[in-house]
């Protein structure tokens, strides 16, 4: 190899350089054309980048300290007498820059026209390419300047396919291990299929590891029956659902002129997903469900491969740790052997007895009578719950505000509303009594055994039907170990003639057990509260929302009225949990939405479970918690508008003036708000005072109302 000096204007920058192979702007261009003015010109461009941000440190640098050719720049001779740069295209792209600012005469720094007239390459021989490009991948594969791994795959697919070199010599050559190496041919190969695909022009660097994950990981290769041979999938049809899943898909919706062009987002977007759709990929149902609801974690939570997997290798953990426990039963003390009596109990609740029986900790899944409601609760009467007593509520409406000061009763009616919507499902109420008792970590059943000492019912009709609720507390006369036994919870519910029945044992140090034939909800309803937060109900209530299409519209409102920073709000599964986190312009990673602000995890909670509760009820509790009040107009518009939408019964508490008046003046159907106010008497009895929404208009615009007083 010669050192020469050439003219910066001689020396013609690489069209097919590495660096810029995965640009949707790069075109492979044949050697005789390299130096046209046009294919220079769109060279430059993609190195220098849109105003000349690609390389300002070299800017920079050069202007500083001058041209110092600290690595060398390789060419090789064209037929022209010109050269074509092999190394170096980035820096005498800036030498070309720069050229051109001192012909106009503006400042270069310590450069002069010599720095331009005799550049100091190496003259590469033609026969040595393939050389050359061993040295180019030390410095951009192995070095400290790394291609992306797109490019990086390329260069070594071009020395085995094009400058015939093996797989050994790659390796030894470069640095790399032979696994490293066929991976990178096994993922630049799928996603050559990729682009030749009806998707291909979706393609992008970044998707890089999503393909590598998908043909390291061993369920997905089975799945695509992935020959490591051929480099390619011979199931052709699971390979065109996987290029789906990583795609856009625009998709026509609607009849006649009403037809409009959707876009959906990519069901996978990240490499972490991959994994996780590798837990449950050979389970096609779970997949049929993701592909519906295009949500990785509605398939995970659906799969029973998952589940199956999950609760083997609890066994086998549970196999392994009670053998080691008999090795070690010496060192066991008293206070260890009333931990292990407990393990005992729980493992002995898991052998089936006559009669469907859960333990509270587990998922109790509902089936609702009502997925389709014409009219929602007309009529309500809290015969007893809590402090309310004989409380009956008229007109009744879509959206019903519950006013009234503090210790008036107000969250006491919302929960025994939404206990009613929940017929036989003692779980729910359990939950309820949890949260009002603040054990967030599990059921104090002493504490519900005090709290319980009289008859709870109510009764209503809803959807046109008589439906009635009562629970009790009672020693039970069933044959079961009473054992640390506290009491029994009974519950009878009706609807029309038809009865739902259950009961929950409570245990002083054991888990509540429940027992039903059928667990059945008047439709689908949630409770609300700053106070509480049920993951698992918001995780399938943003499920949801991606389904109907409606996360947009909500992520939409949070940045035009609450925060112009904040750019989404993902659902991420960290260490078996599924948490949200929020991105944002002002935040370099993204955060908790729990540390992200409470006006922001609110409005988000609220409006989530209001699309989840289509064709249902809910109830919020102190509604306007966190909100500011300057966000009380729009939000309350915007609440009002997904109820409309989604068909929801809405009952919210508010001792705040502003929220009741924020109803009013957004001007959105009034005609369907009832507004509540809850009085406590001389004797505690608490009495409910309503006005209807046109009403309640006219007393807050003409005479400024508070009707709380």
């Amino acid at each position: 190899m010669n050192t020469i000096k050439k003219h910066v204007n001689r020396l013609m920058l690489d069209p097919n350089n590495y660096r810029f192979r995965d640009s949707p702007a790069y075109t492979p261009v044949d050697e005789d054309q390299v130096e046209d003015d046009k294919i220079q010109q769109r060279t430059f461009n993609l190195l220098v980048g849109r105003n000349y941000e690609q390389i300002s440190d070299l800017v920079t640098s050069m202007k500083e300290n001058g041209f110092i050719p600290v690595d060398q720049i390789q060419v090789k001779a064209l037929p022209s007498g010109n050269f074509l740069v092999l190394e170096g295209n980035r820096r005498i792209a800036t030498l070309k820059y720069l050229y051109k600012e001192f012909q106009k005469g503006n400042d270069v720094g310590k450069l002069n026209e010599s720095s331009f007239r005799s550049v100091e390459v190496v003259q590469n021989p033609d026969e040595d390419l393939a050389g050359h490009l061993v040295v180019m991948g030390l410095k951009h594969i192995n070095g400290n300047r790394k291609w992306k791994a797109v490019n990086q795959a390329q260069l070594i697919q071009d020395l085995i396919e094009i400058h015939g070199k093996t797989e050994d010599e790659v390796c030894r050559s470069l640095g790399i291990t032979k696994q490293a190496l066929r991976r990178a041919r096994r993922t630049l190969a799928f996603i050559n299929r990729y682009k030749d695909s009806d998707y291909g022009d979706q393609f992008s660097s970044g998707m890089f590891s999503i393909f590598e994950e998908a043909i390291s990981k061993s369920n997905m290769k089975a799945w695509l029956e992935w020959n490591d041979e051929l480099l390619k999938p011979e199931n052709e049809t699971n390979e065109e659902r996987f290029f789906s899943w990583v795609s856009y898909e625009e998709v026509n919706e609607g009849e006649g002129e009403d037809i409009q062009v959707v876009k959906k987002e990519p069901i996978v977007t990240k490499y972490t997903q991959v994994r996780e759709l590798n837990n449950f990929i050979l389970d096609e149902k779970a997949v049929g469900h993701m592909e519906r609801s295009r949500s990785i974690t509605e398939g995970y939570s659906f799969s029973e491969a998952v589940a199956e997997s999950k609760f083997k290798n609890a066994l086998s953990n549970l196999q392994s740790n009670a053998q080691a426990l008999f090795n070690f039963s010496e060192f066991m003390g008293q206070d260890d052997l009333k931990a292990v009596a407990a393990v005992r109990d729980k493992i002995g609740r898991l052998i089936p007895e006559n009669g469907s029986r859960v333990r509270y900790s587990d998922e109790v899944r509902p089936h609702y009578l009502f997925h389709f409601t014409e009219k929602h609760f007309t009529e309500l009467h809290i015969e007893h719950f809590n402090r309310i007593y004989d409380l009956r509520l008229k007109a009744i409406n879509q959206v019903n505000i519950i006013a009234g000061i503090n210790n008036s009763g107000k969250t006491s009616l919302l929960e025994a509303i939404y206990s009613l919507t929940q017929l036989n499902n003692i779980k729910a109420f359990l939950d309820i009594l949890r949260y009002r008792g603040k054990f967030y970590q599990g059921l104090n059943t002493q504490w519900v055994a005090r709290h319980l000492n009289s008859k709870l019912r109510s009764a209503g009709v809803f959807n046109n039907r008589p439906v009635s609720w009562a629970l009790s507390l009672e020693e039970t006369e069933d044959d079961i170990d009473k054992t640390q036994y506290l009491s029994s919870m009974l519950l009878h519910a009706q609807v029309e003639n038809t009865e739902y029945e259950s009961t929950a044992h409570l245990f002083q140090e054991k888990d509540s057990t429940l027992y039903y034939k059928e667990v059945f909800a008047l439709c689908r309803a949630a409770f609300t509260s700053p106070y509480q937060h049920n993951y698992h109900l918001l995780r399938l209530a943003h499920a949801h929302a991606v389904r109907e299409k409606v996360i947009g519209d909500i992520l939409r409102f949070l940045r035009e009225k609450v925060d112009p920073m904040l750019q989404d709000i993902e659902l991420v599964e960290i260490a078996g949990e599924s948490r949200f986190y929020v991105s944002a312009q002002n935040h370099e990673q993204s955060v908790d939405i729990t540390q992200y602000g409470e006006g922001v995890q609110r409005i988000f909670e609220i409006a989530l479970l209001t699309a989840y509760c289509s064709n249902g009820v809910l109830c919020i509790d102190e509604f306007e918690s966190a909100i500011h009040k300057d966000l009380l107009v729009s939000f309350t518009m915007f609440l009002q508008d997904l109820a409309a939408r989604f068909n929801v019964q809405i009952f919210l508490s508010t001792h705040s003036k502003e929220c009741i008046d924020a109803f009013v003046e957004n001007d959105f159907k009034n005609d369907k708000i009832t507004a509540y106010v809850l009085r406590v008497g001389e004797e505690g009895q608490i009495t409910a005072k309503y006005m209807e929404g046109t009403r309640l208009e006219r007393l807050v615009d003409n005479m400024n109302i508070d009707i709380r007083v």
